[in-house]
């Protein structure tokens, strides 16, 4: 693991949910523990171990007075080895998108003084406060507003803590990072090439026990989980994470064989399926992916 620490940049307006879901994604609180977050007073920060990488998590406060001594006084500090800056911003709120705009292009400046070859991912967060069929329109006139001319390579992604686009986008900046490292490309390898060779599975997920997927293959992008498994049963996983040595679960959703396995650095391994033919063939050859990849962890 390397000595130092890469850091994941949290900016944005106040009141845009940075801390909701950073609390979210990253501490594992349910969705309603959130709604009535105070506001970040200067800047917070946490040290968080996945795999061979080790993330600081800086989630800064919003505030005009906070932004402003972030990208003036301290933006040595804030901006310097950054490995990918995240900007914010509530999709629901036209109001604020003019201010939201001015001191993105201004967080985007700082990093390109003080930290160029960092990544940028800008959420239009709050999708949910969003009417489903305003949402695509919504996101292509907010991306075209936020485009600017600079030689970042943007990544503009909605989100909402209230369903799993909030986890798949935090997974795949986290995946971005931890990639990075051979154990990682090991196991991501060795995923890809298992789906390859049985293309009667359909995905597989591996997370932490937030459900945070670290991992993602296959098509399992828009499955429910790990977020709707964790709603139902993630205090009880949880536990059982603390207290057994081993843990395998195996369910039916809908048409799909979900196999999970705990696996060592608490993580899960969610292997998924369409049930057709063996579904005891099926479990064994997930069981046996499992087997691998903790190995290989």
């Amino acid at each position: 693991m390397s000595d130092v620490p890469q850091k994941v940049l949290f900016m944005g307006l106040g009141a845009s949910g940075k801390s909701s879901i950073r609390s979210v994604t990253f501490e594992g609180k349910k969705p309603e523990e959130v709604l009535d977050y105070q506001a970040t007073i200067n800047y917070t920060r946490s040290t968080k171990n996945f795999i061979d990488s080790s993330f600081q998590i800086f989630d800064c406060g919003g505030q005009e007075s906070f932004i402003s001594a972030f990208i003036g006084d301290l933006a040595e500090f804030i901006f310097s080895n950054v490995s990918i800056f995240v900007w914010v911003v509530d999709m629901s709120d036209f109001d604020q998108v003019s201010k939201s705009k001015f001191y993105f292009n201004h967080g985007l400046s700082r990093l390109n003084k003080f930290s160029p070859e960092g990544e940028v991912f800008c959420l239009f967060h709050k999708r949910d406060l969003v009417a489903p069929e305003k949402q695509e329109e919504t996101f292509d006139t907010m991306k075209k507003l936020f485009e600017i001319e600079n030689h970042f390579e943007i990544q503009y992604r909605t989100t909402s803590i209230f369903d799993r686009s909030v986890y798949n986008t935090i997974g795949e900046i986290i995946q971005t990072l931890i990639l990075k490292t051979t154990k990682a490309l090991t196991v991501s390898e060795a995923i890809q090439d298992f789906l390859i060779k049985h293309e009667d599975l359909s995905g597989i997920i591996i997370c932490n026990e937030e459900g945070l997927p670290l991992f993602q293959e296959g098509d399992s992008t828009n499955f429910l989980l790990p977020v709707d498994l964790s709603l139902a049963n993630h205090e009880k996983l949880k536990q059982e994470f603390k207290n057994l040595r081993s843990l395998k679960i195996t369910m039916e959703v809908d048409d799909n064989i979900l196999v999970l396995h705990r696996l060592k650095k608490d993580l899960l391994f969610i292997g998924i399926a369409i049930k057709a033919g063996s579904a005891q063939f099926t479990i064994v050859k997930l069981d046996k992916m499992a087997e691998s990849v903790n190995k290989l962890l």
